[in-house]
């Protein structure tokens, strides 16, 4: 029987997934776009697809809820690196959070919870170990 617990990490990976495939979609299938805009923002172009890619492989993983902990891990890099150097220096430029820093900041905060939970029982992995140990909460 799942808990409730179990439905709401299924709700947040799929809330997860919902902001995130998007993007990686786009910078996985237009890749002059995505190398464009890398480049435009002073990281290599290349970057751009490669970045993509894993944003759809880690969606797509995070769908059935395999390797969650890892998937989850990914997905906080690369929000770490949008968020530091991109969306924090425009909002500081700007005087103001900007939606991008906004909503990057929620995803690493979906990450930290999945890291440390897991998928839950709802979920191809659900026997993925956390990447904090429960019994070291107490």
């Amino acid at each position: 029987m799942y808990t409730s617990k179990d439905y709401a990490l299924l709700i947040l990976r799929l809330t997860t997934v919902f902001i995130f495939l998007p993007h990686g979609l786009a910078k996985a299938f237009d890749w002059s776009m995505a190398t464009g805009m890398f480049s435009a923002m002073g990281f290599p172009g290349f970057l751009g697809p490669i970045i993509g890619i894993v944003e759809v492989i880690a969606s797509l993983l995070l769908i059935v809820g395999l390797f969650t902990p890892w998937t989850s891990l990914a997905i906080l890099a690369i929000m770490a690196a949008a968020i530091t150097g991109v969306h924090l220096p425009a909002s500081i430029a700007a005087g103001s959070a900007t939606a991008g820093l906004e909503r990057d900041v929620v995803l690493v905060g979906a990450a930290l919870i999945l890291m440390a939970f897991g998928p839950g029982a709802v979920a191809l992995g659900r026997r993925d170990a956390p990447m904090v140990n429960p019994a070291s909460q107490r």
